[in-house]
């Protein structure tokens, strides 16, 4: 998609999209247009209420389609809903099987609202780049054929077109593109996005960027290691485990460690998911896709930070050697774990990556992101990842961060009273709490248990179960996977 900025209506688009705030006019685009919605709202047929969308032709325009989008009210107006609006844009152009749009929405916007000219540009290039996005891939050619590439969007800009404004658009473009890197990981089936798939998509980003530096630890390794919590997890497997480290260093700073959880299909092992879950058990892999992306993004954009991004992958199958229930482990850092429950499994791999790192590469931060729990979606739904740990500064500023991309955290209570919930009876720990039912406070339970194996660094962990992989899609995201915690991360990285 190619983004160029306009003074006047470009006419060689195919579709005019003209953005409204409520008891505004378009006389300075069209007397007539602007009679016809002003009659519309009038009659009660229309209305400027966010989100609004009205379609025409207007006499001597060439455009094939003329919309109208109501911007809603003014003071109402934030840069998540500028993402939105774009996103809209973008859909109505596809529903038209239009190639090229021209619109108004950022100058509308310029006119009327003070936001930074970067952080608008950031938006708008997130929103439309988010938004055109379609996994393809497995389409045939004649499905292929009906589908429209939308080519260009012009963006009416009457004033001069300020540096920062362009920059942000850029930066826009390149966050959008790592989030929908990691949605393609996603969206794979399990399949082809196997270890050893995610292990060659790795080789490339480090081969592709001279500052990522690649480690891979293979079967014999972690055993010699003694990440035995890893370990048990791939039992089931043919396909052997590995543990990724990409090493990105531009600054002079302190290292933050980005840990993601790269189960790249989880079948529960022998404690079965169900049918009507297991089938999307694909995208357990979200938080290595977003690790991945975050390592890419911050090669692209040069950041002036030291991120170790780290992948522990494999998969959880069902098999003569799987681990069983009721078996214990030895983890990395000693403490040995009573599995309580084959489908508990993402906290195994996680916690061996945890100490593991922490103990070679002295990370100042650590952050983990992870479809780790059901119970997440059941707390927070799909809208917002659950965060929690022990360092309240970097939960304050990662809950910043995700309000500024969209792409948000809530932190749940992480309360002394909920820190004994997985010590075990015959093991230091098991891998499901054994107090009260065993389900109540899932998603805390899961982080208590993750926090048993770092010992200093500062951490953070994020449950991205919920937003990771949705049935319902939105303005700017598709069905599937939508690349969560890449947005929130890179902001974060950014320190925007």
């Amino acid at each position: 998609m190619i983004i160029t900025m306009v003074k006047e209506l470009d006419q060689k688009s195919e579709v005019l999209i003209l953005s409204l705030f409520e008891n505004d006019n378009l006389k300075h685009y069209s007397f007539e247009l602007d009679k016809e919605i002003s009659e519309l709202i009038k009659k009660n047929i229309f209305s400027l209420k966010f989100g609004e969308i009205y379609g025409t032709k207007v006499k001597d325009w060439s455009y094939r389609k003329v919309i109208v989008l109501g911007l809603g009210k003014k003071e109402e107006l934030t840069l998540e809903k500028v993402r939105r609006v774009m996103g809209k844009l973008i859909k109505c152009v596809k529903g038209l099987k239009a190639e090229s749009v021209c619109t108004n929405v950022a100058e509308e916007i310029l006119l009327i609202k003070s936001f930074k000219l970067n952080d608008l540009g950031k938006a708008v290039g997130e929103g439309l780049l988010l938004a055109e996005y379609e996994f393809a891939k497995y389409l045939s050619k004649e499905k292929l054929d009906k589908k429209k590439i939308i080519n260009n969007v012009s963006l009416i800009l009457n004033r001069e077109v300020s540096e920062d404004f362009v920059q942000g658009l850029k930066i826009g473009r390149i966050i959008a593109e790592a989030t929908n890197f990691a949605k393609d990981l996603v969206n794979e089936p399990a399949s082809i996005c196997t270890p050893v798939y995610v292990e060659k998509i790795a080789q490339k980003v480090a081969d592709d960027n001279k500052k990522v530096k690649i480690r891979i630890l293979n079967y014999e390794e972690l055993k010699k290691e003694g990440l035995n919590s890893f370990l048990g997890v791939s039992k089931g497997s043919p396909i052997a485990a590995r543990l990724i480290f990409l090493e990105y260093n531009n600054g002079a700073g302190e290292k933050a460690a980005i840990i993601g959880k790269g189960i790249t299909f989880d079948s529960g092992g022998y404690n079965l998911k169900m049918t009507g879950y297991i089938e999307d058990m694909k995208s357990d892999m979200a938080g290595a896709a977003a690790v991945l992306a975050i390592i890419k993004l911050a090669a692209e954009l040069n950041l002036k930070r030291d991120i170790l991004g780290v992948i522990p992958l494999c998969e959880n199958m069902i098999g003569g050697s799987a681990q069983k229930p009721g078996d214990i482990v030895k983890a990395y850092n000693g403490k040995t774990v009573e599995i309580r429950n084959t489908d508990a499994e993402g906290r195994l791999i996680l916690a061996d990556a945890l100490a593991y790192t922490e103990a070679k590469y002295k990370p100042s931060s650590m952050i983990d992101l992870a479809t780790l729990t059901g119970a997440c979606v059941i707390a927070l739904g799909y809208y917002a990842s659950g965060i929690m740990g022990k360092d309240e500064g970097l939960i304050k500023n990662l809950v910043e961060a995700g309000e500024k991309s969209g792409d948000r955290v809530w932190e749940l209570p992480f309360y002394e009273d909920y820190q004994d919930a997985m010590d075990g009876t015959i093991s230091d720990l098991r891998n499901t709490s054994g107090k009260g039912k065993g389900y109540e406070g899932g998603a805390i339970n899961g982080g208590v248990f993750l926090s048993k194996f770092v010992v200093k660094a500062k951490w953070a962990h994020i449950d991205i179960a919920g937003p990771a992989f949705v049935i319902e899609e939105s303005d700017y995201l598709q069905k599937g996977g939508t690349g969560a915690g890449v947005r929130l991360l890179s902001y974060y990285f950014m320190g925007d």
